[in-house]
């Protein structure tokens, strides 16, 4: 079974962590839809920033950056494509290496979260050594959960009565029609919720939805 492990790095030791060091309120979210082995993450939701313009500035001088372009527009966010140069971050290069994958990462003024998935507890003990080793960055480990296979049985729900109404409103909306009928924005207000707590719902759920689909199909073959 995998293991799902959570540690905090100081926002300096991440590249983008300098992006909002003036915004307090600011929050980066790591939009995580690609396969690890590309050693990078291109989507990231920016969230309660109150000079975009400033934010694009700052993340252009990056030396890792090589390019940065916004998708989409939000009432209090925006998303983000970033094009990255080789090596955009020693901890992204030990987690490849280490076969871990990014479930969610989010960061502010201060600090960066990491919740990570690995296949097994050699894994995350590799990963933390190669981290600490090869640079100077301070990570810290929250948490360390091993992972339950899901056993699927009758009427028994395999999404959280939030998860599954956040995604059931987002396919009515359209949001996953294309092109696309709505945005973030209209599922989070349709739920009464902020944009950045659909995102995190919808992605969520899609994770688990389709990691069990996948493992059905799996077992059938």
């Amino acid at each position: 079974m995998s293991v799902i492990a959570t540690f905090v790095v100081a926002a300096d030791s991440f590249p983008l962590g300098s992006c909002i060091e003036t915004q307090p309120s600011a929050k980066i979210e790591i939009e995580r839809i690609v396969p690890m082995r590309q050693q990078t993450f291109p989507f990231i939701f920016v969230w309660d920033h109150t000079d975009f313009a400033a934010f694009e500035r700052t993340a252009r001088s990056i030396p890792e950056v090589e390019l940065i372009e916004e998708l989409d527009t939000f009432d209090d966010g925006r998303l983000y494509k970033i094009d990255w140069k080789a090596d955009c971050s020693p901890l992204i290069t030990e987690l490849v290496d280490n076969d871990g994958t990014i479930l969610a990462a989010e960061g502010d003024t201060t600090a960066w979260q990491f919740e990570l998935r690995f296949p097994a507890h050699p894994n995350v003990s590799e990963f933390f050594q190669d981290v600490t080793a090869d640079s100077e960055i301070d990570i810290r480990l929250q948490s360390l959960v091993q992972e339950v296979a899901y056993q699927s049985t009758d009427g028994e729900s395999l999404l959280t009565e939030k998860q599954h109404r956040a995604l059931e409103t987002a396919v009515e909306l359209g949001y996953y029609d294309v092109p696309r009928k709505a945005h973030l924005d209209d599922v989070a207000a349709a739920l009464d919720i902020a944009p950045s707590s659909a995102s995190t719902l919808l992605r969520r759920g899609c994770r688990q939805f389709f990691s069990q689909q996948l493992d059905d199909l799996s077992l059938q073959q």
